[in-house]
């Protein structure tokens, strides 16, 4: 699933191709991807709109256009944005094509069928509750080390589930959860309340240094996430210990396992993790 990383590296790929293109025309292939309004609704009334900017929030991504809606987009699991100068063939998986009065479009694809698009008011926006609902942004001036110790200390929960807690702290998934704890040296599993003022400081220091490095090298590709250009990330080279299983640390040189924590397959190293 595109976390934080992935779905900044789009936003700011789209915020280079967007601003100021004006919507031509929308061809709805799959219904289902589209949760408000209706199909022939946002077929009729999004022509003439113009996109004015582009923000993200968690691991949504709004389109500002210039009369005051938003269009939200959630790319769940197998989610693709991508964009075409050029026309682009309808394959299967295509499920919408935003079409620009410049020729160009913007295609949204999706293989497991779990990606959410809204148009909606700005003023509608706290309907979504997942959206209204998310905790700060980890590298907004909202996430500072004062509120991480206040929500560690008042939690028993592990401190796996506290970070994929999106009402915790906006954006994170599996796979960067598991990365920042090797960082911190914390095992998935601790209770939140258990870690000492060090862990905490060296947990939020690695949440903004991991997050920050990732952004950098584009995201994490596997199979599915590409980015605006349809181009893969290039973070997978330097992960520790996610889908590393059997493998020795780069740290410590013990062998990474993988265990179910907070109901997610979770990797880590019990050399240097405690």
């Amino acid at each position: 699933m595109p976390e934080l990383p992935e779905v900044e590296t789009i936003r700011r790929g789209l915020e280079q191709l967007l601003l100021g293109l004006e919507f031509a025309a929308v061809e709805v292939c799959y219904q289902g991807s589209l949760k408000r309004p209706s199909a022939e609704e946002l077929r009729q009334k999004l022509p003439g709109r113009r996109v004015t900017s582009l923000k993200r929030r968690g691991k949504y991504l709004l389109l500002h256009l210039h009369d005051g809606t938003i269009l939200v987009i959630h790319l769940r699991m197998t989610g693709q944005l991508v964009f075409s100068k050029d026309a682009v063939s309808v394959h299967k998986h295509l499920h919408l094509i935003f079409s620009f009065t410049d020729g160009s479009c913007l295609a949204f694809s999706d293989i497991r069928k779990f990606g959410t698009i809204w148009w909606l008011a700005k003023e509608d926006l706290a309907e979504l509750k997942s959206l209204s609902s998310l905790g700060p942004e980890p590298l907004s001036a909202d996430f500072h080390f004062p509120y991480l110790d206040r929500e560690v200390e008042k939690r028993t929960i592990s401190v796996k589930a506290l970070l994929l807690n999106q009402q915790f702290l906006a954006g994170l998934g599996n796979i960067y959860a598991d990365e920042i704890l090797h960082r911190a040296c914390i095992l998935p599993e601790r209770s939140s309340r258990s870690l000492t003022r060090n862990e905490r400081l060296a947990l939020f220091s690695a949440i903004r240094s991991l997050l920050e490095e990732a952004i950098i090298r584009r995201g994490t590709t596997f199979s599915d996430y590409r980015d605006a250009s349809g181009a893969a990330g290039s973070f997978q080279e330097q992960l520790q210990v996610y889908g590393r299983r059997n493998q020795p640390c780069r740290r410590c040189g013990r062998t990474i396992e993988r265990k179910v924590v907070a109901g997610r397959g979770t990797h880590f190293c019990p050399g240097c993790q405690c």
